[in-house]
């Protein structure tokens, strides 16, 4: 496989949005409809493309800069198929029309592509530096006129911190290792000889920039208070397309550069004296106690599920921290079931016509006005939970049957998050004086919900198939090609 060919879904992406910009400098009368087609198809071939790069067994592509294994295919397929997903809502939303919206939400695709498949660190930094950039941009142009300055100030600064830290940790990488090429500090790391304190600052600074990326609490994200008034689909497609990223950085990053196969190669053992795996699992269990906490305190809906939406990811994360080879494929695949959630939320969510600011109030009673887009929305979030049909909740009971005294703090998230989804399915449904009404929902409309819905079931059901694809993802763990 050459290298050239690692890059075939990124100049699909890049080529969408020179078309889209051309059009735009061209012919300033170009019909949004046009622009939406425009980057539909784009995102499409590239995720027809992305998929046939892949190879069963999975096999290690390292084409100097760029890296294509089991766990990249996922996790770039994620970031694709959510893509995919956010286009599809905004179809007929308010702000579709606006083409430097399109341009720029292809771009943060296009970068997040290149922060998943670097294979160096400097690389990575700064293809998540123009996601930051790219979807600070995309969210102020869905914003008021006045409010659009503060945003755009506040992307500038965000990823300005980021790029300190992330420069600091190239420096630190270089000067220890003498390069930032992921399985060359591996290989030094290996051979030992190395003095332990550098070491363990560059650990310190991969997993607090893995935290920030992901948005795991009690960190607000890269995005922060950036997607409380754009649309929904754009708000919740963004924060899990950075929620992907994260997961990519502390699998990439921190397992598979400071762990290596133990004996019998069931799991992993860490290669430094400063056990990365327990401190991975130290933040995921703050993940999962503020996650669910955070989504029941916000009494804004958009608040509430931004934080909630991060709930697959955070056991997700805490599965991995064990480093248990039948876990680890489990733990990858949660992140696929992850982006058909959002994509759930994000098709409900739409149908009810909710504003960016809707509080708990206006969901009261709203289940016996719209009961097909309020049930896709519980149903969505109880797979969030890890509640028994769902997926999750295969993860979860191999992750308990470990034995852990951490596994406490699992059985804690997962009452905090079934008392959440029980509060609004209770609410959704609470009797008032308002007569309920004929839901607005189109036929197409009932179709996309039953289709996301079953594939929600069917993964949860029938789990075989995506455990297999996700155990076979993370083969390069264990030495195995």
């Amino acid at each position: 496989m050459g290298s050239y060919q690692l890059l075939i879904p990124q100049c699909t992406l890049l080529l969408g949005i020179f078309i889209l910009a051309l059009f735009e400098i061209v012919d300033r009368q170009f019909h949004h409809r046009q622009g939406w087609i425009i980057q539909t198809i784009a995102l499409v071939l590239a995720f027809i493309q992305q998929l046939l790069l892949y190879r069963l067994p999975s096999s290690l592509f390292v084409i100097g800069g760029m890296i294509l294994d089991g766990t990249t295919q996922i996790f770039s397929l994620c970031v694709l198929l959510l893509s995919i997903l956010i286009q599809g809502n905004r179809h007929t939303e308010k702000y579709s029309s606006r083409s430097q919206t399109a341009i720029l939400t292809l771009g943060v695709t296009f970068f997040a592509l290149f922060a998943i498949q670097s294979n160096r660190i400097i690389f990575s930094v700064i293809s998540i530096l123009g996601m930051i950039w790219l979807a600070h941009g995309a969210l102020a142009s869905e914003t008021k006129l006045k409010e659009q300055t503060n945003l755009i100030y506040s992307g500038i600064i965000r990823g300005i911190v980021f790029l300190v830290i992330g420069v600091t940790l190239c420096i630190l990488c270089l000067n220890v290792f003498g390069e930032s090429q992921m399985d060359e500090i591996q290989r030094v790391i290996v051979r030992g000889h190395i003095r332990q304190i550098p070491i363990f600052a560059i650990e310190v600074f991969i997993l607090f920039l893995g935290a920030l990326v992901l948005g795991t609490p009690p960190f607000e994200g890269l995005l922060g208070k950036a997607r409380n008034h754009s649309s929904w689909s754009l708000s919740l497609g963004l924060t899990g397309i950075f929620a992907i990223v994260g997961t990519n950085i502390f699998v990439r990053w921190g397992l598979l550069v400071f762990t290596r196969p133990a004996i019998g190669v069931l799991e992993l053992e860490p290669l430094t004296s400063w056990n990365i795996l327990n401190v991975i699992r130290v933040i995921a269990v703050t993940g999962l106690v503020l996650t669910p906490l955070f989504a029941i305190l916000n009494k804004n809906m958009r608040g509430s599920f931004l934080f909630f939406i991060l709930n697959p990811f955070v056991q997700a994360l805490f599965a991995l921290s064990f480093g248990q080879r039948e876990i680890l494929g489990a733990a990858i695949a949660q992140v696929v079931v992850a982006v058909i959630i959002i994509g759930l939320l994000m098709s409900s969510i739409q149908a009810l016509e909710f504003s960016p600011t809707s509080s708990l109030k206006e969901w009261v009673a709203l289940g016996r006005r719209d009961m097909l887009a309020c049930l896709s929305i519980i149903l969505a979030l109880s797979s969030a939970a890890g509640l028994t049909p769902f997926y999750g909740s295969l993860l979860l009971q191999k992750t308990l049957s470990i034995n852990s005294s951490f596994g406490i703090v699992l059985l804690f998230n997962i009452v905090l998050s079934g008392f959440y989804v029980g509060r609004l399915l209770t609410l959704a449904f609470h009797r008032n004086a308002g007569e309920s009404s004929e839901s607005p929902i189109t036929r197409v409309q009932k179709i996309w919900f039953a289709v996301q819905f079953i594939l929600l079931i069917f993964m949860g059901i029938f789990w075989q198939p995506l455990y297999k694809y996700g155990a076979f993802s993370i083969r390069q763990f264990f030495g195995e090609v």
